[in-house]
């Protein structure tokens, strides 16, 4: 069976981390998030705080691998703002991650490279700025089985170290625990062996 892979995230945030060029002021906020809903919330909040700026472009990256993500421009040349952005989650390693840098204009065009350049820099120096912490993503799991594989079952959820929410031991038995997202596979591959023991992969937790 693979090893638990945590998943690096941010553990402190950073906020007002500035960058200027040209008399362009940058911005750059950082923070851990959970899911797609709380990144918006968070870009909003800084879009109102600073609603005088002329963009607030952002990107957040989410789940095992960081399969899911999203990058915006708010109104800079296409992928001059959230891509670069997105680009330093990645080049960070992280996940379950957001990062906004907020845009006041100082009169004078810094030309797409400029702009990638300038907000690629300030999403890197708000990650330098954060401190870090690896993050285990579980979903919960159930085994059914009959009296006589107790013991079986049991051993199995000792030596893996698994987390039971709930159990029933009767003849007709259930136990409910948590498994890292990333063994589930290996987990299910296992129990494949044993006919008697059904495992379900019942939520996210």
């Amino acid at each position: 069976m693979s090893l638990i892979q945590p998943l690096k995230t941010i553990k402190n945030g950073v906020r007002d981390i500035v960058y200027k060029d040209k008399g362009s002021k940058f911005l750059g906020f950082a923070r851990h998030v959970e899911n797609p809903e709380a990144a918006m919330a968070f870009f909003e909040t800084l879009k109102k705080e600073h609603h005088g700026a002329n963009h607030c472009c952002y990107a957040y990256r989410l789940g095992i691998d960081g399969q899911e993500f999203r990058a915006n421009d708010d109104g800079e040349p296409a992928h001059s703002a959230g891509t670069p952005i997105l680009g330093q989650i990645q080049s960070f390693g992280l996940t379950n991650t957001a990062v906004a840098v907020v845009r006041y204009f100082g009169g004078t065009k810094l030309g797409v490279g400029g702009l990638i350049k300038a907000y690629k820099t300030t999403a890197q120096l708000s990650l330098e700025s954060c401190s870090f912490k690896a993050e285990v993503v579980y979903v919960r799991a159930e085994l059914q089985f009959k009296y006589p594989d107790i013991g079986l079952t049991m051993q199995w959820l000792k030596q893996g170290g698994y987390e039971i929410i709930d159990q029933r031991l009767d003849q007709d038995c259930s136990i409910i625990f948590n498994v890292p997202n990333n063994i589930v596979e290996d987990v299910l591959t296992y129990w494949e062996n044993y006919p008697n023991v059904v495992l379900i992969i019942t939520k996210d937790q």
